[in-house]
Formats: C-alpha cells, structure tokens, sequence
C-alpha cells in the first residue's frame, strides 16, 4: 500500500475530526510493537491504533478491543502515568513526511496543565513511538537513551530530533521546478519518488498518469507540472478504498488509482478502508501460516507411517519362509532313519512337489532336535505374521487418513476451517493441545446450497462430515468422490426423487470440494444414506458404502446456488 506523506495527510485529517478533545480512557499494549488507546470522544468510544510493526507500520482506527500483555512494556506504563486521562488537542503530519504528530492537554488536577506530544514515525524498520513534554524526549518504545543506528541522539531528558533530512524536497519547495527542467531520464514516475519527500513510487505513477493526459509531456510545461503535482498532493479529493485484484492481492488508496485494476471496495474514510485492508492482510498472512504449519505435521507423520509400514513389509518377507521351514521339519521326521547324526546338510524329496531340498543341519543337534528347531522356526514365523498383519491395516489406514487430512488442508479456503481441522488432530493426537487450549470451537453451519428447491449440504473437513452423517435421513442422497478424500455432500431428498440437474450439480459441487478440482474430470459415488456406514472406532471422515452409482464430472463450486 502507499503508505506515503499523501495517504497519511488524508489519514491525519480524518483522525483530527475524529478525536480532536476526545479524553483518553484506557492505554493498552497488546505486543511489543502496538499501543492502543481507548478514547471517549463525546458520542462514543473509539480506539486509535499506534503500531511500528517494521512490516506494517500504521496509525489508525480498530474496532478489535485486544487485550494487553500480562505484564505491561515499560513505554506502555509511561505512557499511562503521563496521558492516562487527558485529552488530544490535535493530530497532524509533520512537514510532509511519514511522522505523526498528537498533542494532549495532561489531566492535572493539583497543577498547570501542560501540553505532552507524541509523534509516531513509519518509518519500516525504523519506526518509534516517541513520547515528548516540552520538546525533550520522555521515553519511547523502541528504546531510548541511544543513537538511533547511528544517525541520530534520542536521549531521555534532551531535544526531541527528527530523523535526518534525505534530501528530498517539499511539495511546495519551488525549487522542483529547476528539478524537472534537468530530467532526462525515461522514468519520469521513479524521478519524482526520488525528488519530492513522501511520495511513494504507486503514487507518483498517478500523478504522471494524470499530468500526461492534461499536458502531454513534461519538456516546456515544467512550471505546470510544478503546480499540478503540488495541488494533486495537498487536494481534498478522496473516495477511499481497498483494490482486490485477480489473485486476491490487496491495496488501499485514497481514491481509486487509474494505473491499478482490480475490484474496488469503497469506504466513507481513509481509516475505515486502511482497517478492513489490515484485517483482511493479517487474516491472510495466519491463514498461511496456520496452513503450513498444519500441513507440516501431517507430512512428517506420514513420512513416520511411512517408514511404519516398510519396516512391517520387511518382516513380513523375512517372514515369508514359514512354509518351506516347516516342511523341512517334516522332511527330517520322515527321513530321521536316513540321516546320520553329524551330518551339517542333507538332500530330501519334498513329497509335496517332488523336488530335491537342501536341509541345513547343527551337527550337535540330533536329527529329531533338527526337526524341532525348524518347527519352532515356522511357529515363531507364524506368531510373527499373526501380529504384523493387524499392524499392517492399522498403518495403512492411518496413512489414507492422512493423505485425505492433508487434502483437507490443500482445499481449506479460510482460518476457520483450518481451526476444525486443527482441533480434529488434537483430539488425533498429532498436534499437541495448548496447556491455555482454547474453548471447544463451536459447530459452525454447513456450506448450504439451494438447487432447484432440493437442500445440498456439504461438510468442509472430518469433523463437519461426520457430523453431517449423523443429522441425513436415511432417504438423503449421499455423495463422495471415488477413491479420493472429499467433503460429504447430503441431498436433502424429502423421500422424493433427486432430478438429474439437481444430482449432477451436486454431483459438481462435490468435485470442487476435493483435491480432484485441480484436475480434470472427477468421478463421484452416489448412494441413499442408508447405505453408508460409519465403521466403529474408525478414524473421522471415514465411512464404507455399498448399492452405489457414479458419475463423472467437471468441478464447479455453483456460487449462484450458494445459500446465505
């Protein structure tokens, strides 16, 4: 977003109307990076934002009342015993450069009032919250009584000073004019972000866009182009809003950007669009993480079943001889007048094939403990076998499980979603719960479908199908895709014929809520809900069917159907 000098003079506008007298209540710091101050401004209460996140640095209005940490920053505290109770005079930007400035009268009750400033930097990495009483330095939540990086001294108890000038001019510094007359370059866009302080290069892209379809080019018109890209930074003009494009990317402007296409969502003010873009970014940013780490722990234990089962495998080929141990022994019992005790091998007929077998014999062992030792071979075998084969199933099973966890992940479309998912493996075991584990995520509504009057409903993870199993009538159509994990899809029937539109949109919808929608055509199985059974102490999601049809299809999710 451009986040530069000309947003954030639009932003300061609104946030002076808005809490110019306002009293401040309440001073929170819900992390290291964020103080949020509860603000009674006469009609109601608002809660302005001050965060120097070095990812997003910003100053705004949240409807999020977050709770502080459990032991208050030291700057949070300071803060507090200074402005706790007093009311903002005003809020402004200084010169035109990214730093804010808001002055509050102090509450003394028992002295002179007096004036106490706190200018808020966004500057990236470099941004601070700093607290001043008469232009000396109070305190600050990057710290204090250092140089900042070298470049300039923020000691408690000295002068407040701005960071160092970057040799940018203003706005409305006429020596721009001279600026423009010695470009040459082709990126006019790039010379104007390097030359006029807080312009970012989106912005500057604008000014161009505009400046060329007034005047054409810029060689002659310098003084015009001097005057125009003054009054476009200090114009009122805005209709704020947040540009979605094509692959979900978003942006907030003051007005709609010619040079930028997407949907537009329009706000009444610059704050109301900048909260919803950061809402909407951060929902984005957990949904990422809380999908990587799910799919993380699913991949490792599947790589652990894995490495299960091959080992299962390897025993059960050492395994595999029994058969021929126990014929040996056979072998020895039935020729034991033949063989001489001593003897380390010997060659018999396998009367069950008539082929020759030689017989490895211990020459301290008799012929009959021979035999015996090749019995307890074959039973020791047969135990093994016994065992590994429940082992094996149990692995397997676990495996499908897995994989169709791990397609759940890859079509999850929301935190929520992940969240169930989440809660699902907690209850598996494979994540460990929190010691301060969140309440039981409560039961949320089916994805609800209305086709040609028939109810769909479809179950978004393990937890949502079986659920949706156990509430289907016995009539209901159900619908999976074949021999893929998918949602459970329920055709609410009534006892009455599903038509074919209704059941190969269904059928569609289906499709799309499994891992088969990245490819091409999806075969899915349809049968009555009676037909379905859930195997008992078998894992969520899963279920065994008979007396079904199938159909193949295309996905598609069928918004125009979609329930609200």
């Amino acid at each position: 977003m451009p986040q530069d000098a000309y947003t954030l003079r639009h932003l300061c506008v609104e946030l002076n109307s808005l809490f110019s007298g306002a009293k401040v209540n309440r001073i929170v710091a819900p992390d290291n990076d964020e103080l949020i101050l509860t603000l009674y401004t006469g009609k109601k209460t608002e809660r302005l934002l001050l965060s120097v996140n070095p990812g997003s640095p910003r100053i705004g209005v949240t409807d999020k009342d977050k709770e502080g940490m459990l032991t208050a920053t030291n700057f949070c505290m300071l803060m507090r015993k200074h402005l706790l109770f007093s009311r903002i005079q005003n809020i402004e930007l200084v010169g035109f450069d990214r730093i804010v400035k808001i002055d509050f009268l102090s509450a003394a009750e028992f002295s002179d009032q007096k004036i106490l400033t706190v200018f808020v930097e966004l500057m990236g990495r470099y941004s601070n919250i700093i607290l001043t009483e008469n232009g000396k330095v109070l305190g600050g939540n990057r710290g204090i009584n250092m140089f900042d990086d070298g470049i300039r001294p923020l000691f408690v108890g000295k002068p407040y000073v701005f960071p160092p000038d970057n040799g940018k001019l203003l706005p409305k510094d006429q020596k721009i004019v001279e600026k423009l007359k010695q470009f040459s370059g082709e990126d006019f866009a790039s010379f104007l972000a390097s030359t006029i302080q807080g312009v970012a290069l989106i912005t500057a892209r604008e000014i161009v866009e505009k400046f060329s379809n007034m005047y054409g080019q810029l060689r002659g018109n310098e003084q015009q182009a001097f005057e125009f890209i003054r009054d476009f930074l200090y114009s009122d003009n805005k209709n704020p809003c947040v540009i979605i494009d094509n692959d979900g990317g978003l942006d907030v402007f003051v007005y709609p950007y010619s040079n930028v296409s997407g949907n537009r969502k329009c706000f009444d003010k610059l704050y109301q669009a900048e909260e919803y873009y950061f809402l909407q970014k951060n929902s984005i940013k957990e949904f990422k993480v809380l999908k990587e780490k799910l799919s993380a722990v699913i991949k490792a234990n599947i790589k652990k079943v894995k490495k299960k089962i091959s080992a299962i495998s390897t025993k059960q080929k050492d395994a595999e001889g029994l058969e021929l141990n126990r014929i040996k022994g056979e072998l020895l019992l039935s020729n034991i007048y033949r063989i001489s005790k001593g003897e380390t091998s010997c060659n018999l007929e396998n009367y069950y094939d008539g082929t020759i077998i030689e017989v490895q014999l211990d020459k301290n062992l008799s012929v009959a403990e021979n035999a015996e030792m090749y019995f307890k071979k074959y039973n020791k075998q047969k135990r093994t076998l016994s065992a590994l084969k429940p082992q094996s199933e149990q692995a397997q099973a676990q495996l499908n499980y897995l994989a169709g966890l791990i397609d759940v992940v890859l079509v999850s479309k929301t935190s929520e979603e992940l969240l169930h998912v989440s809660e699902e493996m907690e209850n598996q075991g494979l994540l460990k719960r929190p010691k301060n584990a969140r309440k039981k995520i409560e039961a949320e509504p089916f994805k609800h479908y209305n086709v040609s009057g028939f109810t769909v409903l479809v179950g978004r993870n393990n937890i949502e199908n079986d659920r949706l199993l156990r509430l289907a009538h016995a009539s209901d159509l159900w619908l999976h895709a074949k021999d893929y994990h998918s949602s459970h899809v329920i055709i609410r029937s009534g006892g009455n014929i599903v038509p074919e539109d209704v059941l190969l949109a269904s059928a569609e919808i289906c499709a799309y809520h499994s891992r088969l929608r990245l490819g091409g055509k999806s075969e899915i199985v349809f049968t009555e809900r009676r037909n379905v059974k859930k195997p008992s102490g078998s894992a969520p999601g899963f279920v065994t069917y008979t007396e079904f049809k199938s159909i193949t299809v295309h996905a598609d999710v069928h918004e125009e159907f979609i329930k609200s």
